[in-house]
């Protein structure tokens, strides 16, 4: 029932003699250290992320097929504020832009025993003293850590501050640091699509600095799913903003910026060729606001768990099977197998054979895209959600609790 993907990245092949066996269609996703596969998705191009998808927002179950759901808002109505002076951006983002290398073991070499590894990722200054804010899939399950500054080659040593991986968020400090100069973070929730953007980072771990690449924003609002690389769990990753400038592996970590020089995004994913369909320029950022509400909590230290909407039920995708065994009126959609007792699903009147098609005013499709839809809301938070029950339509209002922390 749960959605699983692999990311584990490595050069590509060399261009085979002839052509390779046909390929699972749809687009994936990959990071720096992961290896892309294939999803089987419609439309939306891509990236993953891990906790076991439902619990942690209140369903305990997985879609019955690995797909990706496009969860998204397309506004135009501003008028695109293009990048025009790049240099002046990058004589203001630079200086706080940071190349993070993290090491680590692995088990299983070619003679047995273990072999160094290295990741390479970027990351940003967020404080003088030298806390870096960057992802969390790029230094989890390393045991050292540098950082070097742009225009240094000394490497410097960094420890890690606090990580939430169910956000792909980590936090370091670079020991000694002082009198650094840091990253100023823009508001998310202004940007529009079409507006003009900036990506910076270590793509591929080119020497000779970090690579700049240009773009827009070309959608809003994606609902993401990968796996947390230290411990192969989900993670769904919400409100993703999409850009079209090039972002590669040793992209994640680094800044996008806004024509104003400022942060509006963390580079995270980038979509890959998986089979006959080819993705081009699709990168995935997230936004600003979540990473400095997340700051606090990581600066006290360890691993966070922000508080996650709950619902209590368990179930998974409509399928063929189910719609004709319970005589299912919707082919899409949410189905509910289980109601846990004394959960607001079970105070709202939510029912065993009950299919969720709408939360709020998200459509819903299949149970992650149900899973991505409760991300975007907070315990506490007062819902519609609308169910077919049978034939009968029907809207339920409901209060969302917080999912227990043992759920996973």
């Amino acid at each position: 029932m749960a959605l699983m993907t692999d990311f584990d990245w490595e050069p590509p092949p060399a261009p085979p003699s002839e052509p390779p066996p046909a390929a699972p269609s749809g687009p994936a996703a990959r990071r720096p250290g992961w290896r892309p596969v294939a999803v089987a998705a419609v439309v939306a191009a891509v990236v993953g992320g891990g906790v076991g998808a439902g619990v942690a927002e209140g369903v305990s179950g997985g879609g019955s097929s690995p797909s990706v759901v496009e969860n998204f808002s397309s506004n135009t109505s501003k008028v695109a504020s293009q990048p025009a002076d790049i240099q002046g951006i990058l004589a203001r983002v630079l200086p706080s832009v940071v190349t993070i290398d993290a090491f680590g073991t692995a088990s299983g070499g070619p003679f047995g025993g273990s072999a160094s590894t290295e990741q390479q990722g970027t990351g940003m200054i967020v404080t003088s003293g030298g806390q870096v804010v960057t992802n969390n899939h790029v230094i989890a399950g390393t045991s050292r850590i540098t950082v070097s500054v742009n225009g240094s080659t000394r490497a410097l040593p960094a420890t890690v501050v606090g990580t939430d991986p169910s956000d792909d968020v980590a936090l370091l400090q670079i020991q000694g640091g002082a009198n650094l100069p840091t990253v100023s973070f823009g508001t998310s929730s202004a940007v529009k699509v079409g507006d003009g953007v900036v990506a910076i980072g270590n793509a591929l771990g080119l020497q000779g600095g970090p690579t700049v690449t240009a773009g827009i924003i070309s959608a809003e609002g994606r609902g993401l799913t990968v796996q947390d690389p230290s411990n192969g769990q989900q993670i769904t990753l919400t409100n993703m903003l999409q850009t079209d400038a090039a972002i590669n592996p040793g992209n994640s970590g680094g800044p996008l910026v806004n024509s104003s020089g400022q942060v509006i995004g963390m580079n995270s994913d980038e979509a890959t060729n998986a089979g006959s369909t080819t993705a081009q320029n699709i990168g995935f950022a997230i936004p600003s606001d979540k990473i400095t509400s997340l700051l606090p909590l990581l600066r006290k230290g360890g691993t966070v768990t922000p508080a996650r909407a709950y619902l209590g039920i368990e179930g998974g995708d409509v399928t063929p099977q189910l719609q004709s065994e319970y005589s299912l009126v919707p082919g899409q959609g949410a189905f509910i197998q289980q109601v846990v007792p004394n959960t607001p699903a079970s105070a709202a009147g939510l029912q065993a054979g009950d299919v969720i098609v709408e939360v709020g005013s998200t459509p819903v499709t299949s149970w992650e895209g149900l899973t991505i839809a409760l991300r975007s809301h907070q315990p506490g938070d007062k819902i519609t959600i609308g169910i077919y029950r049978g034939s009968a339509q029907r809207t339920l209002n409901l209060t969302l609790g917080t999912a227990p922390t043992t759920a996973g």
